[in-house]
């Protein structure tokens, strides 16, 4: 089935290559799967996109809940609430940054190759939207 897109995406006209490619920018995901949701070519970058501030979103959510469960909660701990509320601290800025970098990296990646006509599934969600069988017929 892959090897199917995969031939039909290197003949794709510029307008739905730049169509799959401005899905890639943030919250705007939905406009390939709205303006051509038919393209398999389309519907497989929409949903990428998709699943990729998903996991950015969870990934944030859970550095939160960490940042108050240790800043705030064990933080105020009595000698030891100085070392939980570091480890909050580094916690929410070092994997913070690091996790909304890897997004951008993977934001412009992606932009790049569906603009280019390419089928790059980010590796683990790549192959979980495959497996989900969402931009599959």
């Amino acid at each position: 089935m892959e090897t199917k897109i995969a031939a039909e995406a290197e003949n794709l006209p510029q307008e739905i290559r730049v169509l799959a490619a401005i899905g890639y920018l943030p919250m705007l995901f939905f406009l390939p799967l709205i303006l051509r949701p038919k393209d398999r070519f389309c519907r497989f970058h929409g949903t990428q996109s998709a699943i990729l501030l998903v996991a950015l979103t969870i990934c944030w959510v859970v550095i939160y809940i960490l940042d108050f469960l240790l800043g705030r909660v064990l933080g105020n701990v009595i000698l030891l609430g100085f070392i939980f509320k570091i480890s909050a601290w580094l916690i929410h800025y070092l994997a913070g940054t690091a996790v909304s970098v890897l997004y951008l990296l993977l934001i412009i990646y992606c932009f790049i190759q569906a603009a280019a006509g390419q089928l790059w599934r980010v590796p683990l969600l790549g192959d979980y939207a495959q497996r989900l069988h969402i931009w599959s017929e």
